[in-house]
């Protein structure tokens, strides 16, 4: 009995060892297999004395989650109903004024945005935009007070420095943000912008960018000289903010006249009565077939006659790339007719113009 019950205070000794052995291990003389992958303070703070100091991705992924609802997609519509264009933009006010790359509008006449939360707004039109810098500032038709950010007038990143690109969670063709490092600095006419390496890419244009302060410094532009994007700095955002008053009003025909010369529907007058071809004289049209009055849209008889008036907007190879409808016929069967027949307008190349072309069906 004696040797029994040693035995079996030896078992319960080495049953308790067996059960603090680990924990103890684990807290003093941790196996390879048992590190975690964060550093302690010590060795975070070893690293940095021994390697340049680097802004840590959680930084700017944390600032991405805080101001992302205030970055949209711009969806831009032709004259025809088709889609043109996929561009970013920003919000700069909470009643839905926001930023976005012109090259994106151009031969738009209709636009949504389409905000971080699935939801979908109608772009009334331009405000106002800055033709060197090729930034545009639209009006989103809010139904409640949106997100915004507040362009930084100072801050400018310099060679070195490192940035983030915030880009819409809805855009499946681009991660959510891109850090970015800036190799250089440069001025041209419109005044500073900022390059990285590799280039960005077009469908970026007009994403916001921000410092490792969460400052708005910046916005994503197309340089079509160079085919490629450049960053400008975000006081031409606020330069466009600070243009507009709470009576400027929204329209695409501001982004069409600001494109190019508008002449007056005088120099191309259209003739009452039936269509008929628009006279060329002293107009810088080429090329401009008269809409045919379609067999399905006779009016009843003794109805009067339907007008209407459209505007034309011309690339700068002379091809008619828009075609908006300013004031209905009343009839969308004579609409449609007009805008098949402007499409195929031509005009002399030189730059991008438009012109409002008043038609008259007669039954």
């Amino acid at each position: 009995m004696r040797w029994v019950g040693l035995s079996l205070i030896l078992v319960l000794g080495a049953f308790v060892s067996c059960g603090r052995k680990p924990s103890i291990v684990r807290a003093t003389e941790p196996s390879p297999a048992a590190v975690t992958p964060t550093p302690s303070a010590v060795e975070s703070t070893a690293a940095s004395s021994s390697q340049p100091q680097k802004t840590p991705v959680s930084v700017f992924v944390e600032m991405a989650q805080r101001i992302r609802g205030a970055v949209v997609i711009v969806s831009v519509f032709d004259g025809t109903g088709r889609l043109s264009a996929n561009g970013h933009g920003f919000f700069v006010s909470d009643d839905g004024k926001f930023i976005a790359d012109r090259s994106v509008t151009t031969g738009g006449v209709n636009a949504v945005a389409k905000v971080a939360d699935g939801a979908i707004c109608n772009v009334s039109g331009a405000l106002t935009r800055t033709a060197l810098q090729n930034l545009v500032l639209l009006k989103a038709d809010a139904t409640h007070r949106l997100p915004f950010l507040v362009p930084s007038a100072s801050a400018l990143p310099d060679t070195g420095d490192e940035v983030a690109i915030v880009l819409s969670p809805i855009e499946r063709a681009n991660p959510v943000l891109l850090e970015e490092k800036i190799s250089a600095r440069f001025t041209d006419e419109a005044g500073e912008w900022f390059d990285v390496t590799p280039a960005l890419s077009k469908t970026i244009a007009g994403a916001p960018v921000i410092n490792q302060r969460g400052e708005l410094i910046g916005v994503v532009t197309f340089r079509a000289g160079s085919n490629s994007c450049a960053i400008r700095p975000a006081a031409a955002a606020a330069t466009l903010l600070s243009q507009v008053s709470s009576n400027t009003t929204a329209s695409w025909q501001n982004l069409m006249s600001a494109s190019g010369p508008i002449p007056s529907s005088s120099a191309t007058p259209a003739r009452t009565g039936t269509p008929s071809k628009i006279p060329l004289k002293e107009s810088k049209l080429v090329y401009a077939p008269a809409p045919r009055y379609p067999s399905d849209a006779r009016q009843p008889r003794g109805a009067g006659q339907a007008s209407g008036s459209f505007r034309v907007l011309f690339d700068a190879n002379g091809r008619a790339v828009a075609v908006q409808t300013i004031r209905s016929t009343g009839n969308s069967i004579l609409d449609q007719a007009a805008v098949s027949a402007l499409h195929q307008w031509r005009s002399e190349a030189g730059q991008e113009w438009s012109i409002v072309v008043p038609i008259t069906f007669k039954p």
